[in-house]
């Protein structure tokens, strides 16, 4: 009977933390996704500021491209090496400085320079994000969860873009930049502190009498 009921609330314990790692796989792809889009929303304005040509304008949008996908195979390396904790975190926080710094520069170089820069931190997200999936989701329930975490992309361009549209008319586009690369830092620290891996996060045996 004791058994039992510890086998139960070993199962409701692990049950609890699939979700909350499941939420913060969706929060992360959200930002991740926000930060890609962003640029999409300001670029009109940065464009009649900083009097970009349409060949500028050509290459700030495609300079994130670049370094992601020259950075996958090396992000997967990473992602072998450093544990989701550590590297995740690291990731977000340097690309959402990367994002903040957008909206206080005044420059083309300097702006295409810090979105090579998001890119090439955003490139090991998503082997993160299949790595999670598979240690801590059974393979019954990791379709479910990648599908979860993967709506997050949609889900977060829909519901929140307009916020920066509306951001951005009110204030300018700088604000753009500034608010979704703050939040991808307090992002980063409440992953940090949020995240164990699935040998950290089991409950301690009861010590018998």
């Amino acid at each position: 009977m004791v058994d039992t009921a510890t086998t139960a609330a070993a199962r409701a314990t692990a049950s609890r933390a699939r979700v909350v790692i499941a939420v913060l796989l969706f929060g992360t792809v959200v930002i991740n996704y926000l930060d890609r889009s962003n640029l999409s929303i300001a670029l009109p304005a940065i464009a009649e500021e900083l009097e970009l040509s349409k060949a500028q304008q050509g290459l700030l949008l495609s300079a994130f491209g670049w370094t992601y996908a020259a950075m996958q195979i090396p992000g997967g390396w990473l992602v072998d090496r450093i544990r989701p904790r550590v590297l995740y975190p690291l990731c977000l926080v340097l690309w959402s400085l990367a994002t903040l710094f957008m909206g206080m520069v005044g420059g083309f170089v300097a702006l295409i320079v810090l979105r090579l820069m998001v890119g090439a931190c955003e490139a090991p997200a998503y082997p993160i994000n299949s790595r999670v999936a598979t240690v801590w989701f059974p393979e019954r329930e990791r379709a479910t969860a990648i599908g979860f975490y993967t709506s997050g992309q949609f889900i977060g361009l829909a519901l929140l873009t307009p916020v920066l549209s509306w951001l951005q008319a009110a204030v300018s586009w700088h604000w753009v930049f500034i608010l979704t690369g703050l939040v991808g830092i307090v992002w980063g620290v409440v992953w940090y502190l949020g995240y164990r891996e699935p040998r950290e996060s089991r409950p301690t045996p009861p010590r018998s009498s």
